[in-house]
């Protein structure tokens, strides 16, 4: 018996095994799927429920799984011997038992739990435990405190203390049938969830019509219910004759056939329906086991004891194979289908997500090579581009430098004419040093302004355009900085604003000079040309002059000379006015500039070539700043690409395994349906 019962608690704690597991397994599941990049689209709120549901449908089986049990109910009229039949089954005198009308209510004997002390609780008295003792007074119908006959009363007994109930097996006896008029609700409340009915006849008398309509009743409502009959009280039949006795023996039979087969319905086979009926004694077996258990030897002193012994046997194998393999079926067939359906719906779900993912690995790897590709071309056109602006840049920088020297040569050339239009008066007292060089600042500034800024105005333009056209986010400054500063190129200027005659030595001198050589002439005169070229020195050297030349001459024609030597003189003393001294100061000025600009072309036309090529060096490190920033972004937004590429393949990897695991929990599902519920199976087959 015990091997046959232990099928339900090994079966009990595999399915619950394979609930927990399922449990791991969608926790894990859910885990994975929102770890899943991108998948909003099929993360539906389809899937989503789908998901919900098997958690909740997991979360309910689990307890109920715990909570399950064999359970088995006793039936028949009062003083039947129900709890008598019960009693041997557990070897052990619990419920209380004796003549006439006994059990009061129902009770359910089940297993306490471990290492708890046996104990009884009424139903609904949240969970108030009551004394093992109090069971005499509380199910007997001969005690005042009797529950009454709707009642539930559990009785708690230790499972070491009896081996049927260490298999999950629960007994409910109850009162009698003839006493227990509300047919219906009785079996409403504690019918339907039994696994397997026993209903005690006793053999000294014929089978009620209560007790039909009550099982009459049980096949209504439940399909084909598993019914045993014992005959109880059978040693009675010890004092017949023994032909009396399988006359009798073979009346019982045939009633409970007629039951079994034409009445209820639940069995079709004859022979089938015989191996559920039994002749025993329920008071004789436990006798015989309390002697066993306390180690007497077995004396079977009634007639047929021995027979009556092993046909109870029968029964409890019977019965242990029936209710296990009811139990099975009713208690774990819906569990099991629904495990398979749900493990079904999880794999198609999966199959949808890698479907999903493979689909989403595929843009994702074509748009990292598109962008792989793009990023390629940028970095040889922007090496490119660096390179030809590198040249652009030093051939604008040598422009610059051109069009200034030449912009300059052209300033040079109309020098005298601006220097013409400077219209400040000149004064006599100009010439006190002060006031000189105010002139002479004004003057500076004045040319500056119509010379230097009118290079810059020439210049900007052609620049700018040139610019516009390298395509750089930058322009040059309105304003270029010239070296060229006439005040400071006119420092040394030293003006000379004294009386020169035309013809007089000095000024031959000079002629003379200017012919052979500033620097001939000042090798060969050094001290007299300082004396000629004094206004008294002059004046002597044409004496001079006119003694040597009266010699040599008439002295009329000499007359006639001085006379208009004297004439040229005194008229170009005459004309030394105050515009002859400004044209002499500005003739002067600007031939000292005009050399002295001449001198720093070179150096200012650099000067403006080497601003541009700074101001242009700046915006091309702007240009490769952000040039820096944009190959940034492109190789993080690849980084990003092969990160999720990287995702996607771990998740395809976590899919599979996945899959993996929900095959591994349908193999064990089905090696459940084998091993536990092969009938079942051969009919879905």
């Amino acid at each position: 018996m015990c091997a046959k019962l232990s099928d339900f608690g090994l079966a009990k704690t595999e399915m619950l095994n394979i609930y927990e597991d399922m449990t791991i397994y969608l926790q894990q599941f859910v885990a994975q799927l929102q770890q899943l990049p991108q998948m909003g689209d099929l993360l539906n709120s389809r899937v989503q429920e789908q998901l919900l549901s098997c958690q909740n449908r997991i979360k309910a089986i689990c307890p109920m799984l715990q909570r399950k049990h064999m359970k088995v109910a006793f039936f028949g009229r009062t003083s039947n011997g129900k709890s008598a039949v019960i009693n041997a089954m557990l070897h052990e005198r619990i419920l209380p038992s004796a003549m006439g009308h006994t059990t009061s209510c129902f009770c359910q004997v089940e297993a306490s739990e471990r290492g708890e002390a046996a104990h009884v609780m009424i139903e609904h008295s949240e969970g108030q435990k009551l004394s093992i003792d109090s069971l005499r007074d509380l199910a007997s119908a001969h005690s005042s405190q009797a529950l009454s006959a709707h009642r539930l009363l559990h009785v708690r007994w230790p499972s070491s203390s009896c081996h049927l109930l260490g298999h999950d097996v629960v007994l409910l006896d109850t009162p009698g049938v003839d006493v227990t008029a509300q047919l219906d609700e009785c079996i409403d409340r504690h019918c339907l969830n039994a696994d397997v009915f026993v209903l005690v006849l006793n053999a000294e008398s014929t089978m009620s019509r209560v007790e039909r309509q009550f099982f009459e009743a049980v096949a209504q409502q439940l399909s084909r219910p598993n019914l045993f009959i014992l005959n109880n009280r059978w040693d009675v039949a010890a004092t017949l004759e023994p032909h009396m006795e399988q006359l009798v023996r073979a009346q019982h039979t045939q009633r409970c056939l007629q039951l079994l087969i034409e009445e209820l319905g639940i069995y079709s086979n004859v022979e089938l329906a015989r191996r559920r009926i039994f002749h025993v004694s329920a008071l004789e077996t436990l006798r015989l086991r309390q002697h066993a258990k306390r180690g007497e030897a077995e004396k079977f002193r009634i007639p047929g004891a021995s027979q009556r012994y092993e046909e109870f046997l029968r029964f409890e194998r019977e019965f242990a194979s029936c209710i296990t393999q009811s139990a099975l079926s009713t208690k774990f067939e819906q569990h099991c289908a629904g495990a398979a359906e749900m493990l079904l719906m999880l794999q198609e779900l999966l199959q949808e997500l890698s479907a999903g993912l493979a689909q989403l690995g595929e843009e994702k790897t074509l748009a990292q090579a598109a962008l792989s590709e793009r990023f390629e071309c940028w970095e040889v056109q922007i090496m490119q581009r660096q390179q030809e602006l590198d040249v652009q840049l030093e051939q604008l920088s040598e422009e610059t430098t051109r069009l200034g020297s030449q912009l300059l040569h052209e300033q040079i050339v109309r020098l005298p004419a601006v220097v013409q239009e400077f219209r400040l008066p000149f004064q006599p007292q100009l010439q006190l040093p002060h006031e000189l060089a105010n002139y002479k600042r004004l003057l500076g500034v004045h040319l500056e302004q119509q010379l230097l800024g009118q290079v810059e105005t020439q210049l900007w333009p052609v620049l700018q355009q040139k610019v516009s056209e390298l395509q750089l986010a930058s322009e040059l400054p309105w304003q270029l900085y010239s070296p060229a500063n006439c005040q400071l190129l006119m420092s040394d200027f030293q003006v000379d604003l004294q009386f020169r005659f035309s013809w007089g030595m000095a000024a031959i001198v000079q002629r003379i000079r200017g012919k052979l050589g500033a620097e001939e002439h000042s090798l060969k005169l050094p001290a007299l040309e300082g004396w000629l070229l004094d206004t008294n020195g002059s004046m002597a050297s044409l004496v001079l002059l006119s003694g040597v030349l009266a010699r040599s001459i008439s002295w009329r024609l000499l007359l006639v000379l001085g006379g208009m030597l004297g004439s040229f003189y005194v008229y170009e003393l005459i004309s030394w006015t105050q515009p002859a001294q400004e044209r002499s100061f500005k003739a002067q000025y600007t031939r000292h500039l005009q050399r002295r600009l001449r001198e720093s072309v070179a150096q200012t036309a650099a000067g403006l070539g080497q601003q541009v090529r700074q101001h242009l060096t700046h915006s091309r490190r702007q240009l490769s700043a952000e040039t820096e920033q944009s190959r940034s972004e492109l190789t993080e937004e690849l980084h990003s690409l092969k990160t999720q590429l990287e995702t996607l393949a771990n998740c395809q990897m976590n899919l599979k395994q996945l899959q993996l695991e929900a095959v591994a929990l349908q193999q064990r599902v089905t090696a459940f349906q084998k091993r536990y519920m092969p009938h079942n199976q051969r009919k879905s087959m």
